[in-house]
């Protein structure tokens, strides 16, 4: 292992990372690659305000031991002076490998730290850089897995890795995938509180590669926008999750099938014809469907934007803002849309056990009521967010503790 040093914000500063990743990075090849994890902690600023330097300190001390346990021999770890972790992985055989020592971490992370009495979630973030040849520098390598981790924070994932190396023969692939309709899609319910009674399921997107491994949604789909796939991908998501939500709507008229746009979808200017023709070809009727946009997708062009979305309100799709609180300070923006639904981030659910966060989750709350719209909480995995939220005032919730996601068949039995 690599000891961390405090006197500087990023692993290239300091001699024994530059010198270890530049050994690492020379027996670097498509069959032995080098990977470089940043583990990153949303929670970790408001964790301090809230409880201080030195219980946070204690909890960190926990999570770097938790991430030594999910390392092989081999693996090196430092600890940045601003709070991140990085962990160099050698001799990996892709971008797979990578994704699964990430998840590794994730899952030794994902239980509540226990520091002073109080139960403590992080929030971790993990951006994934991977090396295949040996001309990559050690601070190149840095820099694009920290702009991984800028990507998942801002698009709501857990994990991201940079995509440059594999772009070309990964695009190819996916533009093969949504050809021969070979992604799938995983829906998770929405319920109401405090009946916990079923609304509606959320359509997410899933793709297997040939290899057999996962890509991340944060991954392809961000892809796919940036290689100009971003009109075959919601035209394929709207097609298969409609034709696999009919079964479900015609024994629950009353639910809906919720889809995300993001901010490319809105650059086709027949989105809203897309939309409509998709629901006369399934004959479902338009609030069957719930289209989800996050402040990012809405602030691109918000003129435009707002305009497709209300046009799309107007002929009763249902519609919702994602990822609340997430993104933009500016709230100026709800006043143009046409929302009925404000989805909360989950960020604010999972660190409800704060004083500060109860309060800020109870006033979004508060505001989307106001705004004649309903609060939809967001990642509520536990019992204890599940108290906090209704607490908080939220009407609907969604999350591992209502029900994973899963092919419809599951939800048809």
């Amino acid at each position: 292992m690599i000891s961390p040093s405090s006197s500087s914000d990023t692993p290239a500063g300091w001699p024994a990372y530059e010198a270890s990743a530049a050994q690492l990075l020379k027996s670097a090849s498509p069959n032995a690659s080098l990977a470089l994890l940043q583990v990153h902690f949303r929670q970790r600023l408001a964790l301090a305000a809230a409880h201080g330097q030195p219980l946070t300190e204690v909890a960190f001390n926990e999570a770097e031991a938790r991430i030594v346990a999910a390392l092989r021999p081999g693996d090196h770890l430092l600890r940045s002076g601003h709070g991140d972790f990085y962990v160099l992985l050698p001799r990996l055989l892709g971008l797979g490998h990578a994704e699964l020592a990430a998840q590794r971490i994730l899952r030794e992370l994902e239980s509540p730290i226990v520091a002073g009495g109080r139960h403590l979630h992080l929030m971790p973030t993990v951006g994934a850089a991977l090396a295949t040849e040996p001309g990559e520098s050690p601070t190149s390598l840095q820099q694009r897995a920290s702009a991984a981790v800028v990507h998942a924070v801002r698009e709501g994932e857990t994990i991201a890795i940079a995509r440059e190396y594999t772009q070309d023969a990964m695009v190819t692939e996916l533009r093969d995938a949504l050809s021969r309709n070979a992604l799938d899609l995983v829906y998770q319910p929405i319920v109401t509180l405090p009946e916990q009674r079923v609304v509606g399921y959320e359509a997410l997107a899933r793709w297997r590669r040939g290899d057999g491994n996962e890509v991340a949604p944060s991954v392809f789909i961000p892809m796919a926008e940036d290689a100009g796939l971003a009109e075959e991908l919601t035209r394929w998501t709207l097609q298969v999750a409609l034709r696999e939500f009919v079964p479900l709507q015609r024994r629950h008229p009353e639910l809906y099938c919720a889809i995300n746009l993001s901010a490319r979808a809105f650059d086709n200017p027949a989105l809203c014809e897309q939309v409509l023709a998709a629901l006369a070809i399934w004959e479902l009727p338009p609030h069957s469907l719930m289209i989800e946009v996050t402040e990012t997708a809405v602030l691109h062009d918000v003129g435009r934007n707002a305009n497709a979305l209300q046009r799309l309100a107007t002929e009763g799709v249902r519609l919702a803002i994602d990822d609340f609180g997430q993104g933009y300070s500016s709230l100026g923006y709800l006043r143009h849309l046409p929302a009925a639904i404000l989805k909360i981030d989950q960020s604010f659910v999972a660190d409800a056990a704060n004083p500060r966060t109860r309060a800020l989750l109870e006033a979004i709350s508060g505001m989307a009521h106001r705004l004649d719209m309903r609060a939809v909480a967001e990642g509520v995995e536990t019992e204890a967010m599940l108290g906090a939220v209704l607490e908080a005032g939220c009407d609907h919730a969604q999350g591992y503790l209502f029900g994973r996601p899963a092919p419809i068949s599951h939800w048809l039995r």
